[in-house]
Parts: structure tokens; C-alpha cells; sequence
């Protein structure tokens, strides 16, 4: 046996023009051509030209609707192959994206016929005498076949055949051919869309490192890009998943907030959804994400589709995460704020007063740090700072708060603490500082701190007053000699001072 092979091109020869037979092989070949090949618009000039030559008609044009009104209809020639160069009409300005004004009754019955979808024929000297009848024989159109062409259930454009030589009536069998070529039409406008939008999409993913995604009520699936999920790049285009697989992917602290916010939106209607959430990667990563999207509703109201975009937004994060530690912590030396620390000073006191346990703070100033800066220069002493700090974490437990007041000034919050405690854990703090030298080049810097202690046992107080009193223990123990630790009380038992030597505690930043 043997088995004959060809390409649909080949086929055809032998059928004569006019031909069902051949205007079916015609249709076949395009088809092949838009779904596979040229597409649009090459495949389309194709389509037409052999619709034409197989037809034996005088012109195949396409008319695309640009704007319909109840009162206007603009279209554009957007297509046409003619049998001979004096029946070619596209590129003249009567053909050029116009606008027709619908104000006749014969008119409107036409498009309204059109937008429903319905072939229309026409044999010129048969129709009555009015403006139809007047425009076929300007154009010396004899006879005239046209054939909606539907996008999405919308009236996109249409199909037309002019015949200028024939007064010809077409058969029902050659009216549902050349349907089958309207729907070849349709479906490469439905892919040139595709085409237009995977092309805009693939630059707004470039610019936005962004994916897509859907939820179908009616099925109850999520759809979503490969990449929103996979680190690596995949030989599946798209997946799907159940909510229940969907929300697997979703930051388990997040998912309560995500499904909260989606239940508000919907409940309310809004015009568009936007959500941070953190998804985990197929390799165990997470990667922070803003869901954008809406939802499409049948005519009824009823959702239909929630659909929409998930952008990477892990540099934004980062961003904010630094703007944050920023806004409570010290730029040089890493610790807290003075902000940050009077907002933990404040909790400790409401809490200190709801259940009674005393607390205590410490202030710390560096020994003669205005020598050390003028000796060797603004560099070192800023590494002084930070190597201090770094002394102070090895001091304090993990409980203990440290902060930056100022300069060279630094506190200590120490919840949980009597005054013995707290002076142990001021005593160490004190110790480290002037056991540890800071080595510059070949030079060893030493220091020494001063500290004030206030210790607070659950009264009624503020941070001011406390602070007030380990400022003055502080300069207490400047006066005394400096590297020691001064309590408040101490302070208060000790010489009075002038007050006029006392420090401005509006001073401290």
C-alpha cells in the first residue's frame, strides 16, 4: 500500500473557479496560513486574494467598525484585493477611517443586521430605488455579498464580496463557506490581540518583574504564571491549583490578612484590589509580592473572575524595612534612638506601675571623648562609638535595652531589676569599658565611662523625671572623679551643688 502525502497548498488545481469544492480548498489553505503561519495581516491579503480569485468576483474587502453610536459609524478600509486595478478602492479618501451618519432607515437596518451577526446579499438591479440602490451603481457594484465578522460576540468588522461583472446570486452553500472564512478572520484579530497583549505584558513584566494570575468562581481554580511560584525557569507555561493548594503558597502569618482583605473587597465592591503578601518559592524562599487585580461580574452582577497581577516588591520592602530601622535607631553606631528609647521607656513605667516590678536606667558618658576626637580626628572617635556599643552588648543580658542619646551620652533601660542588680550590671558595664582598649593603627585608645543609675520601684513617674534623676547621678560621678557609678541616691546624699552648675536637662538630645 502506498501512502500519498502532500501539503494543502498543493491541493486545488483542478477544481474550477466557482467551485464549491474549490472555494472549500481555498478556505482550508488560509486556515492553515493564520493559525500557523503568516497570520495577521499577511495571511489575511492571502485569505482574501484567494477567496477572490476562486469566487471570481471583482473585489474582497474588509471594512473595520473603529466606533459605532446611535447616531454615527466610523469605519476603515482595512483590507482588499481586486481582480483588476480599476475596480481598487482602498487608499481613496472616501474610504479612509469616515464616519457615515446613520439617518436612514435602510442604513440602520443594515447594521443592526450586522451587529446580529446575519449575511446580507444583494443583486443591484433587483433592489428598489432609494440610497442602496444609488450607492451600488456609483460603484458599479452589480451584485454584493457580505458576511459579519464577530469577535467576542461584538460586530468587529465586515467580509464583503463586490462583483462588478455579474448580477450573481449566491447559494447557501457558498454563503456558509465564506462564513467559515469570517471566523478564520476572527480568530487571527483574536490572536493579534493575544499577540499584542503577550508583547505589552512581556514589557510591563520586564519593567515591573511582575506575573499574572486568576481565580474562576465557577470552577474554584487559581491560575497563575510559572515564574510567581518557581525560581526556576519551567516547561509549563501557566499552573493550577485549588484555594486550598493556593493558599499554600501563601506566608502562613499572611493568609489570615490575605483572605480578610479579599472578603472585603468583594463585600464592598471596590474598583480594584491591592494587597502585600509574602509567597514561598519552590526552592523554600519567600519573596514579598503586591496583588494587584479586579473582578469581571456577569450582567447580573454575579463575579465571574478575579484576575489580575502580583508584583515583586522585595526592593520596596527592603526599602522600607531600612527607612524603618532608621526611624528608631542611631545611623552611626546601630543602636536605638533617642525617640525609640523614650517610647520603651514609657511601656516599661505602664508596665512597672500595672503589676510592680521596678526597673532601673542607666546613662553612660564617655570619658573625656572631646580629647580623644581632638587628638585623633572625628574617624576614630566614630569607630570609638561603635566599638563602644559593641562593649556594652557583651555587658548587658539579652533583656536589656541600649540606646544612643546623644554624642557620646548612651542609655541602658534594665527591666526586671532591684538596685543591687542594677548596680552589678552598671559596675561590669563600667569594668569592660576601661578593660578594653579600642586599637587604632598602631595607637591604643583607652576609655573610661561615667554611669548614672536611677532606679524606679512601680510609682506614678515619667520618663523626664526619671531620666532627670540619672542625669544628675551622671554628673555626679563626673564630678567625682569620673570613671565610677553614681546612684541617685548617692547623689542626693552627697554636697549640694549650685544650682547654677547643675546641668540644663533640656539639653539632652
Amino acid at each position: 500500500m502506498v501512502v500519498e502525502t502532500g501539503k494543502f497548498d498543493s491541493l486545488g488545481a483542478s477544481y474550477e473557479t466557482g467551485s464549491n469544492a474549490g472555494l472549500l480548498l481555498a478556505i482550508a489553505r488560509s486556515a492553515e496560513d493564520l493559525t500557523s503561519g503568516k497570520g495577521w495581516p499577511d495571511g489575511v491579503h492571502d485569505l482574501l486574494e484567494s477567496l477572490g480569485r476562486v469566487t471570481g468576483v471583482s473585489r474582497v474587502w474588509i471594512f473595520q467598525t473603529i466606533s459605532l453610536t446611535d447616531t454615527h459609524i466610523t469605519q476603515n478600509y482595512t483590507f482588499e484585493w481586486a481582480s483588476a486595478p480599476k475596480h481598487i478602492q482602498i487608499g481613496m479618501p472616501m474610504f479612509s477611517m469616515f464616519t457615515s451618519l446613520i439617518d436612514r432607515p435602510e442604513y440602520r437596518d443594515m447594521i443592526e443586521s450586522r451587529k446580529r451577526g446575519e449575511w446580507q446579499k444583494v443583486i443591484t438591479c433587483h433592489t428598489e430605488p432609494g440610497w442602496l440602490r444609488d450607492n451600488q451603481e456609483v460603484q458599479k457594484i452589480k451584485s454584493m455579498l457580505t458576511i459579519p465578522v464577530m469577535v467576542e460576540d461584538e460586530w468587529w468588522g465586515t467580509l464583503g464580496f463586490d462583483d462588478c461583472e455579474r448580477e450573481y446570486d449566491w447559494t447557501d452553500v457558498e454563503i456558509a463557506l465564506l462564513k467559515t472564512a469570517g471566523y478564520l478572520i476572527s480568530n487571527a484579530v483574536l490572536r493579534d490581540r493575544l499577540s499584542a497583549k503577550r508583547k505589552q505584558f512581556d514589557i510591563m513584566k520586564r519593567l515591573t518583574e511582575s506575573s499574572t494570575w486568576a481565580y474562576d468562581f465557577r470552577t474554584g481554580q487559581i491560575w497563575c504564571s510559572s515564574e510567581l511560584i518557581h525560581s526556576v525557569p519551567t516547561p509549563t507555561d501557566n499552573f493550577r491549583m485549588s484555594v486550598r493548594e493556593g493558599l499554600r503558597q501563601v506566608h502562613p502569618d499572611d493568609r489570615k490578612a490575605l483572605l480578610g482583605a479579599i472578603r472585603d473587597f468583594i463585600a464592598k465592591k471596590k474598583d480594584v484590589f491591592r494587597h502585600d503578601v509574602r509567597l514561598l518559592t519552590d526552592c523554600g524562599g519567600l519573596r514579598w509580592v503586591e496583588m494587584i487585580g479586579n473582578i469581571r461580574r456577569s450582567e447580573n452582577g454575579k463575579p465571574e473572575q478575579f484576575a489580575g497581577i502580583a508584583v515583586d516588591i522585595r526592593a520596596r520592602k527592603q526599602e522600607e524595612e531600612r527607612l524603618r530601622e532608621e526611624a528608631v535607631t542611631d545611623p552611626l553606631t546601630g543602636v536605638m534612638n533617642r525617640r525609640m528609647f523614650w517610647r520603651k521607656l514609657q511601656k516599661q513605667i505602664d508596665h512597672s506601675m500595672d503589676v510592680g516590678e521596678p526597673f532601673a536606667v542607666l546613662l553612660l558618658d564617655i570619658d573625656c571623648f572631646k580629647g580623644l576626637n581632638d587628638k585623633f580626628g572625628h574617624v576614630v572617635g566614630d569607630q570609638a562609638l561603635r566599638n563602644f556599643t559593641k562593649i556594652c552588648y557583651r555587658a548587658m543580658r539579652k533583656q536589656d535595652l541600649l540606646a544612643r542619646l546623644g554624642g557620646d551620652e548612651f542609655g541602658v533601660l534594665l527591666p526586671g531589676v532591684d538596685a543591687e542588680l542594677a548596680r552589678d550590671i552598671g559596675e561590669r558595664l563600667r569594668r569592660y569599658v576601661v578593660g578594653t582598649p579600642y586599637f587604632f593603627e598602631s595607637n591604643q585608645v583607652l576609655m573610661s565611662t561615667s554611669v548614672g543609675l536611677a532606679v524606679h520601684d512601680g510609682q506614678l513617674t515619667t520618663p523626664d523625671r526619671i531620666i532627670e534623676r540619672a542625669d544628675i547621678a551622671l554628673y555626679t560621678a563626673k564630678k567625682a572623679g569620673r570613671n565610677c557609678l553614681i546612684s541617685a541616691e548617692e547623689a542626693n546624699c552627697m554636697v549640694s551643688f549650685d544650682a547654677d552648675k547643675v546641668p540644663d536637662k533640656s539639653g539632652i538630645v
